[in-house]
């Protein structure tokens, strides 16, 4: 866009006049549209679902608000969208704390955060209009001037009443007469507080009530200045911010009890206790933020029966899946400058990999049994089982991802070396990085330094089959753009199949589903799997043969040489393999490095005599 071009979009944006009626109007307007009556779980509701809903690789519902910002929490995102849809519809849940759970680091703000945004654009759409009485700090709802007796013959559910800052300007400002009483459209802004109140629990001993539910003194009222009221009624609390919208409360259990004693109110009664005299009426959704200590120690005290009992506790535990936890690196890193060129494209890969297993509590089995279950969580099924195996796994350890090592201890140490490191930042780099920067993280334990210790071995052996993988990549010309055809193909044949069923002409999948033995029986799954990830919102713009595990291992099946045939002429064909790697995008020191990492391992394992060539290579 032109400077000059985008001049004139900011002047419309910004000096855009605000949309003014008169009550009567309003009506009408309420007439042939009843959202505008709709209360805030519903508006909320509304935002979610207009902002599209996909279908998952398993069949889920996939909002399409969440896609690109969180990343393998699908089932946290179910409940709140089925948490949202029960409160739109005006049922008992509404009147609950909706209180997210878990560790730090886990994506409670990148959630609540997500979803302020949406409602934020929502309410600047023709669907998300939003109005208010003109000069209202709380923003209050028009209908609510229509008096209790005649809320019937407006044809919508109307709740609550006046705030009292609105009733004494509808009393001494316009003299009772509510058709002089003006209306305009309300836009919601995180920046301004308005729909959105967001509180900071800090040291329970300083912290001033005000700052939830503003002040009030009846003593600057007078009935010849209507300005008197915004110097009596301060309506400048969290609180009164998210009327009708949304309030943040984070760290919510170090408040004190007065403050929880207002929250109770609040969800029990629809009400804010003011400082000042009387109450007033609120229609607000809290969501609140807890770890998972606080909230522990809550349900520990019998003294919070009362406030348990209006908590909707939605858990947020660290992501399971390596594929989920780069791509929240990914998130994490867009933009960052990390001081250096040279970072190996396994250098995520291996840091997920850790991270991803100090999470994941011990089925048994050994070391094996527990990289079996870091690659089905990942969607590596084949010989390591199916998609049924990993929901098993995952019913017997409902607290997995609770503990462990968050995405910011990563990101932070990477940050730390990216700038320190001289040569390639590589997967190992990372991964002593990692190891080291373990004593100085607060709560690190003997019994972990003990545990992931081996944790650390498995994903050096996990990082010597990703190395494999990459030469065997690097020795195929041009293997990415033959992999993204071999996709491509794939996904035409999809549409055909769906649109022909059995009879159509599918050569490509066929050969795929034999390279990964997908049985007959499960040739319609496998499908419909790859159509719904091909459509996925959040998968647009990564390459179609990394989008989903199952794939990108039958296309390395069907394209890439053992690792065998490599490695025994990995010394002749070292300058073509360092080549290979720098045109599929590898720095050229990386790939140097990378080839001298392998030539050392091969070395110091052919007395193994592996064969290479019978072992799959699972890979995301």
């Amino acid at each position: 866009m032109e400077p000059r071009q985008l001049l004139e979009q900011i002047r419309t944006r910004v000096g855009a006049t605000v949309e003014e009626v008169t009550f009567a109007h309003y009506l009408e307007m309420v007439a042939e549209d009843p959202r505008l009556a709709r209360l805030s779980h519903a508006l909320i509701s509304d935002m979610v679902e207009a902002s599209g809903i996909s279908v998952g690789p398993d069949g889920e519902e996939r909002f399409d608000l969440f896609e690109g910002e969180l990343f393998g929490q699908q089932h946290v995102i179910q409940q709140i969208a089925d948490y949202f849809r029960a409160a739109g519809r005006r049922l008992d849940v509404r009147k609950r704390i909706l209180l997210l759970v878990g560790p730090p680091g886990s994506g409670k703000s990148t959630l609540v955060n997500t979803m302020k945004n949406g409602l934020e654009a929502y309410t600047h759409t023709d669907d998300g209009r939003v109005y208010a009485v003109k000069g209202s700090q709380m923003h209050e709802d028009p209908l609510r001037m229509i008096p209790e007796d005649l809320r019937s013959e407006a044809g919508v559910y109307i709740e609550g009443d006046l705030n009292p800052e609105v009733r004494w300007m509808l009393e001494t400002t316009y003299k009772g007469d509510v058709g002089k009483v003006p209306i305009e459209r309300v836009y919601y802004s995180i920046a301004h507080g308005v729909g959105f109140g967001t509180f900071v629990a800090t040291d329970p001993r300083s912290e001033d009530l005000t700052r939830l539910v503003g002040e009030v003194d009846l003593s600057q009222l007078n009935p010849a200045d209507p300005a008197s009221t915004r110097r009596a009624f301060q309506f400048d609390g969290e609180l009164n911010a998210a009327h009708r919208g949304m309030a943040d409360l984070l760290e919510v259990f170090k408040m004190d009890e007065r403050f929880l004693a207002v929250l109770l109110s609040l969800s029990q009664e629809q009400i804010i206790k003011t400082s000042g005299p009387g109450t007033m009426y609120a229609d607000e959704v809290v969501i609140a933020q807890s770890n998972l200590a606080e909230y522990q120690e809550l349900v520990d005290n019998p003294r919070a029966a009362a406030m348990l009992d209006r908590l909707v506790v939605v858990k947020v535990p660290f992501v399971l899946s390596v594929r989920d936890e780069i791509m929240i690196y990914e998130k994490m890193l867009a933009g960052a400058d990390l001081g250096r060129r040279d970072v190996s494209p396994l250098a995520l890969h291996t840091a997920a990999t850790f991270a991803v297993l100090t999470r994941l509590t011990h089925p048994g089995g050994g070391m094996q049994g527990l990289i079996r279950k870091l690659h089905l969580y990942d969607g590596r099924y084949g010989i390591h089982g199916g998609v049924d195996d990993a929901a098993k796994l995952h019913e017997k350890s409902p607290e997995e991802g609770m503990t462990g090592l968050s995405p910011r201890y990563v990101i932070n140490r990477l940050s730390q070396i990216a700038g320190a490191t001289k040569g390639c930042l590589d997967g190992l780099a990372v991964l002593e990085a990692l190891w080291e920067g373990l004593p100085q993280r607060a709560g690190f334990t003997e019994d972990e330094r003990e545990r992931w210790g081996a944790l650390l071995t498995a994903t050096q052996a996990e990082y010597d089959e990703l190395v494999q993988l990459e030469l065997r990549k690097a020795s195929v010309l041009a293997y990415k753009d033959s992999a993204e055809k071999m996709a491509r193909a794939a996904k035409d044949e999809i549409a055909r199949w769906k649109a022909e069923g059995e009879s159509a002409n599918v050569p490509t999948l066929r050969r795929l589903e034999r390279l990964i033995d997908v049985p007959q029986y499960g040739r319609e799954r496998f499908r419909a799997t790859l159509a719904a990830v091909f459509e996925l919102k959040g998968q647009r713009g990564r390459p179609l043969h990394t989008r989903h595990p199952l794939l990108e291992v039958a296309i390395q099946r069907a394209l890439l040489p053992s690792w065998g045939d490599v490695n025994r002429t990995l010394e002749d064909q070292t300058p073509s393999l360092i080549e290979g790697l720098t045109t599929a995008g590898w720095r050229k020191g990386c790939a140097t490095q990378l080839v001298d990492y392998a030539h050392k391992f091969t070395a110091s394992r052919r007395e193994r005599k592996r064969d290479d060539e019978k072992k799959p290579i699972w890979y995301s």
